[in-house]
């Protein structure tokens, strides 16, 4: 039974037996009574949770007669008792974490408060400008490490206990608290996890037979972990084998990491690669030191203006986007800012409407556009790189250091700029990104230097501009428009390197061909509700030392229809591709039309396209795909193409388990046949031995819920509970709450799970472990009799032999409880007088029940026991 304990000093209660057909009656009057008294109390107010004092008067009740009931038990709500418990602890049905919280009961009184020590008042966000005099004297003797009140804090605020769940609610009025954005999560809530060792692998093999000709290919993929503390070890590596050629393993790159949430940043030593936002991303052995904005909130991450207002009242202000609103909120008389507004993909202006407390309405417009490089005012990135370079194309690894900055200075500016400094080679970078009424544009200037035997022109400047904009009138996103100039004297670092070792080798450095022009351009055109959307995309680039330009585009249409309840989806597009090297020119037109094959949630789905292209070839593809099973663990397709004259066909089908996935697929043609085979997934090691997962991910969660076996975890693709009572989830987003949940159906009729859901935010690369409380045992109904036929009252406690609570007694004198032993002695008490409890001897079946989710016992009480008891 779920029950909300409210604190308030309560008087000694006394006993009371209480039969089940009075329950009815007694909250009838209770509530009658209750009412009553917050008339005659005002001080009782609802504010202060007080719970209300009910006098019963048990001449209205039905009872045997002569029998009188003590009722004083109902007069005031379940007591909590005194000790320590692992509560979790929701501010304002917010969850801030799990802490261990100490109750005491003030002399006199039967249950028990919260005692709010640093610890436990740390959590709850105070502002502590906003605290009285005494409150801030009573914050001070909390720092020092005594505990208080919480209306020695906070005058209004108030506490409930759910005893059943173990949760502590807090209510505090908003004025209180600290402003935080939305979807903050404190860093003292990140959980770094628990000592783990994991390995990713994804392995299949490939079996090819062409005229006569046969050869296998086996491939295995590896990504290898180790956590200790907050340092993460990876290694990532693949082993290649083949018939007709060498067996090889090849490592890509082995390193340790850890995050500095001091910094927002992510420290890496090892084998990585520089950031890519300003500079070229180049492969490294050494150290880079990032800034990792996962650890800002949801609405604190991208680029989102700034938005300041004035309100002449307490006023509801509301911001909008094409019609859309965005965000909402109440706000005092005077200035008010809004600064955690989540980013929204290509941007659009911001209308922010303010209504006053008379409904005068008053509106205003904030440009929003945004490119990569711009910021929220106030927020800052930066990244540091020092190592040796590690590229394949690279005989020698030159020692170089790189550090870029970016700050967003208000909502119209953000200023970046980096340097590089390597042997014999020097870069500097300095740029601003603007957000102005008429798009964001981002304009950025490197100059480099470099040292190359045999080339003279090795100085010079490189200048990128990007621009991004959503005019709404039109419908019209321009989400990328950029053009980059290089002079000739300008060179990369990668390209810098890659000369000097051809100068060092005695080639010609000037034969390295680098890029000197570069635009690209990708649109979206909405045509209206209905109508579809039109779609470019396009790139070209032009280089020293080699004559032409390469050009590539791509135009489209998409759109979907609604046909006798099923959707139909298809889409049109012509493209374009033009080596300037060769002068090679194709040209495609292609079209697909897709389609359900019914209403049924695994209903396949039927696709056909045709391709045509200059040269006079098309080539059609028919395919059929589809899944099976509650979560679509498995998922099959089948597809024949023609073309070239000829025609083929094949299939492919994938199985997700909870510890693996299965795939597989053939394909036959005109005079060849190949097969291949695959398995991948995860392997977790922990205290707790070795765990298996269809899938692995970057941070991932062990999930205990002992003898829950086949208990779902509803957040993951076909994640159960094994046997020995773990499971993986092999996917969680880090530095945010993430909340878990396990759905019990099909588990043991003997087992109990206490608690199915559980909230956590993990640090990046961790692997958190989760403990879902289950208890394992007899589901036993146990219907208990008085000597003289009788059940015991409603409410009676039943307790063991040594002590320990077993339940409590419902309607016609039950207890539901998994606790018992297969025999033993229990006691029931249901008031103080002698013959208000009494013992009772049980024995439970030998055999057990396979079909029933319970066992019914009757049992019957004997007053002499109590009296024999010592």
């Amino acid at each position: 039974m779920r029950a909300n304990h409210q604190f308030q000093p309560l008087e000694a209660p006394a006993r009371f037996a209480l039969k089940p057909g009075y329950l009815l009656v007694m909250a009838t009057l209770g509530s009658w009574a209750a009412g009553a008294c917050a008339v005659d109390a005002p001080a009782a107010s609802a504010d202060s949770f007080q719970v209300a004092q009910v006098q019963f008067n048990d001449t209205l009740m039905m009872k045997p007669h002569g029998q009188q009931l003590d009722l004083e038990r109902f007069a005031k709500g379940n007591p909590v008792p005194a000790g320590e418990y692992l509560v979790d602890l929701y501010v304002n049905q917010t969850w801030t974490g799990r802490s261990m919280v100490r109750f005491d009961a003030p002399a006199g009184a039967v249950s028990a408060t919260p005692c709010f020590d640093r610890s436990l008042v740390s959590r709850l966000g105070l502002d502590d400008q906003t605290l009285t005099d005494s409150a801030r004297a009573e914050l001070v003797r909390v720092q020092s490490g005594e505990c208080t009140d919480i209306d020695k804090l906070v005058a209004s605020a108030a506490v409930e206990f759910d005893m059943s769940e173990l949760r502590l609610n807090v209510s505090i009025p908003q004025a209180s608290l600290l402003r935080n954005p939305r979807g903050y999560v404190s860093p003292e809530l990140w959980d770094g996890g628990v000592p783990s060792a994991t390995l990713k692998y994804d392995a299949n093999v490939f079996r090819n037979m062409s005229s006569g000709y046969d050869s296998t290919q086996a491939y295995v993929g590896l990504n290898a972990g180790a956590n200790v503390g907050n340092w993460h070890f990876r290694h990532n590596g693949s082993y290649s084998a083949q018939s007709r050629g060498p067996n090889r393993y090849r490592s890509l790159n082995t390193y340790v990491q850890r995050d500095l949430p001091a910094w927002r940043s992510q420290l890496k030593v090892g084998e990585t690669y520089t950031d890519g936002t300003l500079f070229d991303s180049v492969g490294m052995r050494g150290a880079t030191l990032e800034t990792d904005d996962r650890m800002l909130p949801d609405s604190m991450r991208g680029y989102a203006p700034m938005i300041r207002g004035v309100a002449t009242s307490n006023a509801h202000v509301e911001v909008s986007q094409n019609g859309s609103l965005l965000y909402e909120t109440n706000v005092a008389p005077g200035p008010f800012e809004i600064n955690d507004l989540y980013a929204t993909g290509y941007g659009g202006n911001l209308l922010v409407t303010v209504t006053e407390a008379d409904g005068r309405k008053h509106s205003f417009t904030v440009p929003y556009a945004a490119v990569v490089q711009a910021l929220r005012p106030g927020i800052s990135r930066f990244g540091i790189a020092v190592g040796q370079l590690r590229e394949s194309q690279l005989e020698r690894h030159p020692t170089f250091a790189q550090a870029t900055y970016q700050r967003g200075i208000s909502n119209l500016l953000t200023g970046y700029v980096g340097a590089i400094v390597a042997e014999n080679y020097l870069a500097g970078l300095v740029g601003a990104a603007f957000n102005t009424p008429v798009g964001a544009l981002a304009v950025d200037v490197t100059q480099a230097s470099a040292r190359i035997p045999g080339v003279t022109a090795t100085s010079g400047q490189s200048v990128r501009v990007s621009y991004s904009k959503s005019v709404e009138a039109t419908g019209t996103n321009i989400a990328v428009a950029a053009y980059r100039y290089s002079s000739r004297g300008y060179w990369g670092m990668r390209d810098a390197m890659s000369a000097r070792e051809q100068a060092a080798a005695g080639r010609d450095p000037n034969d390295l061909y680098r890029q000197r022009n570069q635009v690209q351009l990708t649109l979206n055109q909405t045509l209206g509700e209905g109508r579809g959307t039109l779609f470019a995309i396009g790139s070209s680039a032009s280089y020293w030392n080699r004559q032409g330009t390469t050009t590539q585009f791509q135009v489209g249409y998409n759109n979907s229809l609604r046909i006798a309840g099923l959707n139909l989806s298809y889409n049109l597009s012509v493209s374009r591709q033009r080596d300037g090297y060769s002068g090679n020119l194709n040209n495609q037109v292609y079209a697909n039309v897709t389609i359900p094959l019914g209403r049924r949630s695994h209903a396949p789905t039927l696709s056909a396209s045709i391709a045509r292209d200059n040269q006079g070839g098309t080539t059609s593809q028919t395919s059929l795909t589809g899944s099976l099973g509650e979560s679509n663990a498995f998922t099959y397709g089948l597809n024949t193409n023609t073309g070239g004259g000829s025609t083929s066909g094949g299939g492919n089908a994938q199985y997700r388990s909870p510890f693996a996935t299965f795939s597989g697929s053939a394909t036959g043609g005109s005079g060849y046949s190949s097969v291949s085979v695959g398995v991948s997934g995860g392997i977790v090691g922990h205290a707790g031995g070795v765990t298996l997962a269809n899938d692995l991910g970057d941070t991932v969660a062990i999930i205990e819920a002992k003898d829950a076996i086949g208990a779902r975890v509803t957040n993951g693709t076909d994640v159960r509970i094994g046997r020995r009572g773990y499971a993986v989830l092999p996917y969680l987003t880090p530095y945010k709450m993430n909340t878990v949940e396990l759905d019990p159906k099909g588990i043991p009729l003997d087992v109990e799970m206490l608690t199915t859901s559980q909230q956590v935010a993990p640090r990046a690369n961790s692997v958190v472990r989760l403990k879902f409380g289950t208890v394992s045992g007899r589901a036993v109904l146990l219907g208990i009799h008085q000597p003289d036929g009788t059940p015991v009252p409603f409410g009676s406690t039943v307790v063991d032999e040594a002590g320990n609570s077993v339940g409590m007694a419902g309607q016609g004198g039950t207890v539901f409880t998994r606790s018992l032993n297969d025999s033993g002695v229990l006691t029931a008490k249901w008031g103080s007088r002698a013959n208000q409890s009494c013992s009772l001897s049980y024995r439970l079946p030998t055999e057990r029940s396979k079909h029933a989710a319970y066992e019914r016992v009757d049992a019957k009480c004997d007053y002499s026991l109590i009296k024999a008891r010592p």
